[in-house]
């Protein structure tokens, strides 16, 4: 499991500006576990615990870990009703065998060696217990400028990433009772937020490093882009983000 969200820039940038995940997300997860036991979830990759506090509401126990100590040090100081923990997706020997309800994994499946972190799962869910995966491709926008930036910005992403905008298609997922969806989810975004947003995604830094004035340049562009010459305010922008979950059984 790859360490990339470990420096103050990028942790900082994931606690403030990443999105919770969207609810519809979590209301198919919870639909897809009723008539199972709500005792203990798995928050896999779980970065700064925003997808581990939207399990709180369902299960008696949750368990968020990432291989990031910077992640975990900034989910403990946001949730302190979870129990956190640095350690790697490949192994959850903290969690006995057969006793998770649910193992979760938001934005970060492509970080790991997939077929051992599929054998530490199966090993974990209790019989009928559920593995939910999601994540997003970068947003979309309703402005040019994004969509310009982002072409350039993907030559620079991990070649792991691809398997995220194939929504994981060509990944054999070995559990039974598969089931896919998929929603664009808009949300409003001030400027300053979405360029806050940029410094939490993986292949920030080595793209600023090579293109040192490239963030500086778009949010100039969004912000003539966005300005209301009757308001003499700037608009918040609308952004569209390509989301999808794939549940399996145990």
């Amino acid at each position: 499991m790859a360490d990339i969200f470990s420096g103050g820039i990028c942790t900082t940038a994931y606690a403030k500006f990443r999105l919770s995940h969207p609810d519809w997300i979590f209301d198919a997860i919870f639909e897809y576990c009723k008539g199972g036991s709500f005792q203990l979830a798995v928050d896999v990759g779980c970065g700064s615990g925003q997808s581990s506090h939207q399990l709180c509401c369902h299960f008696r126990s949750v368990v968020g870990m990432d291989i990031s100590e910077d992640q975990i040090k900034a989910a403990k100081s946001k949730h302190s009703s979870i129990t956190f923990r640095v350690g790697k997706a490949e192994d959850l020997s903290f969690i006995e065998d057969e006793t998770a309800d649910l193992v979760t994994v938001g934005a970060s499946l492509h970080w790991f060696d997939i077929p051992k972190f599929f054998m530490e799962t199966k090993r974990v869910l209790k019989p009928g217990g559920a593995l939910a995966v999601y994540s997003y491709v970068l947003p979309t926008a309703d402005c040019p400028f994004v969509k310009t930036f982002f072409d350039e910005f993907i030559t620079y992403m991990d070649a792991r990433t691809k398997q995220v905008w194939e929504h994981f298609r060509n990944v054999e997922f070995p559990f039974n009772d598969l089931k896919r969806l998929e929603y664009v989810h808009t949300v409003e975004s001030s400027v300053d937020s979405f360029i806050g947003f940029l410094p939490s995604l993986s292949a920030w830094q080595t793209f600023i490093d090579q293109n040192p004035d490239a963030g500086t340049n778009l949010e100039r562009k969004l912000k003539e882009f966005y300005f209301d010459d009757r308001s003499g305010e700037i608009r918040n922008m609308k952004l569209f983000y390509d989301y999808f979950l794939i549940l399996v059984r145990k």
